[in-house]
């Protein structure tokens, strides 16, 4: 059977898109004049679908922000067994709101179609009576749902508007998981009376997806032509009814709530082998897409580790953790301070190791982790190891930048030297060889963390490519 299934669970929508191939006003006009089921008869319509077998639920519309009780189906079809995610224009996102979906919600699904916010009011990607979302705006949105450490799918419906723009900055700061291209598909029905001007041919389609074909260092593109698309989803309607576009217009079983999900399903022409050959079968529930679940960052004094980790995992939806914190605890403990600490541990090495055996161990009870640890490489084996290195020069007016003034050469040079013995003291190992890590990064030149964050997102996305 095909594992997953979209609920378009609330016909009402903020926006006005032209080519929405899910308006529901038939629905809406014959069946269901509120536009959505009452809340109970939803959720009992989600387990439903999780016992039938169904292993992943998308949560679309109309926008499924806009209902009431879309945490509570979230949080029963998570407590059911399936991933979780919603298909959104974005406009419901705060904080807050996203704060209240996090312990059962996996996957947040952004529909971007253009930056360009002529294009988007024409094509009625904007709510009714305000201005469409900026540029900056879907980059605050993308900075978001991350912050609260959601997966990250984009949507792009190419149509006669937009397949002639360029995307390839926007996608490169985003940096989602999967990115979904969908030609403009004409629905008898739905979408029929407006989107005549917005439908694109397949070769206007397939520069689109050529255009930005590079990506695939950043993303998993996943572009569906029309063909792909028709009969190839599984999808319960507002009135919980399976219902296909296979023939080009929506065709409806029974209610799932009156018939049962084996007898609705059977009902419907859905295509397993089309699913299959559009790439429907994913890593949906394993760890980012493939992505290690531990990133290590290592590096020189000066290099920038604690700023670069801390925005990488804002950048992943990751936790942050460093061996500093629990360096600086133990001097505490002992009344000294770290430079002290530091050469307590060249005269008793047994303290470092005490310290790096707690630490480590702390690291791999957890996942979706980076952490800033000098000898992670070591420690952390299955993880993704960064090294940060930096010239002497270029440490020491960074120090000096950030008011430490009475930093110089030499001091800086003794603090390296001495990590150096330290840990060729403790464990015999050099930190500072290339071959321990997977990705050295040199950050004379670099003027921000933010830079240094690409490179590493860059070369972590392009090993599970």
């Amino acid at each position: 059977m095909i594992p997953s299934v979209n609920f378009h669970l609330w016909q009402p929508c903020n926006m006005r898109c032209k080519f929405c191939y899910a308006t529901f006003q038939d629905v809406k006009r014959s069946i269901l004049p509120k536009g959505h089921l009452p809340k109970e008869q939803a959720i009992d319509v989600v387990r439903q679908l999780a016992a039938h077998g169904f292993q992943k639920i998308t949560f679309a519309g109309g926008e499924p922000t806009l209902c009431p009780w879309l945490p509570e189906l979230i949080h029963a079809a998570k407590e059911a067994g399936m991933t979780t995610m919603i298909v959104t224009n974005g406009s419901g996102l705060t904080d807050d709101y996203l704060s209240s979906l996090r312990p059962h919600l996996d996957w947040v699904t952004l529909s971007i179609d253009s930056l360009n916010e002529q294009t988007n009011l024409t094509i009625g990607r904007a709510i009714t009576g305000r201005k469409p979302f900026t540029a900056d705006a879907y980059c605050d949105l993308v900075d978001r749902v991350k912050a609260h450490g959601y997966r990250l799918k984009l949507n792009t419906v190419v149509n006669g508007r937009n397949w002639k723009e360029d995307l390839n900055s926007f996608i490169r700061y985003a940096q989602p998981e999967r990115w979904k291209l969908l030609q403009a598909l004409p629905i008898i029905g739905q979408n029929d009376e407006r989107i005549d001007d917005l439908v694109v041919t397949e070769s206007q389609f397939d520069a689109f997806v050529r255009r930005h074909a590079q990506l695939t260092d950043i993303t998993r593109m996943v572009p569906e032509t029309n063909a792909q698309v028709r009969g190839s989803y599984v999808m319960v309607d507002p009135a919980g009814r399976f219902f296909d576009n296979a023939e080009g217009k929506h065709r409806y079983s029974l209610p799932i709530l009156e018939v049962g999900v084996p007898l609705a399903i059977q009902q419907m022409a859905y295509d397993e082998g089309k699913f299959e050959e559009r790439g429907g079968v994913w890593d949906w529930n394993g760890s980012r897409s493939g992505l290690r679940s531990r990133i290590t960052l290592s590096g020189e004094v000066a290099s920038g580790k604690s700023s670069v980790g801390k925005l990488l995992a804002e950048r992943l939806g990751y936790g942050f953790t460093s061996i500093g914190n629990a360096t600086r605890e133990a001097a505490q403990a002992r009344g000294m301070d770290i430079v002290s600490f530091q050469h307590a541990c060249l005269d008793d090495p047994e303290m470092d190791k005490r310290i790096d055996r707690a630490f480590a161990a702390q690291c791999q009870a957890r996942e979706d982790l980076v952490i800033d640890y000098r000898l992670g490489f070591h420690f952390v084996p299955d993880a993704f190891h960064v090294f940060l290195r930096i010239s002497e020069s270029t440490a020491t007016e960074r120090l000096r930048n950030s008011g430490r003034v009475g930093e110089c050469h030499t001091t800086l040079r003794e603090r390296n030297a001495t990590f150096q013995r330290q840990f060729q003291q403790a464990y015999g190992i050099d930190y500072t060889l290339a071959a321990h890590y997977d990705l050295v990064v040199d950050v004379d030149g670099m003027d921000s963390a933010e830079e240094v964050v690409q490179v590493i997102l860059e070369r972590l996305v392009h090993t599970v490519r």
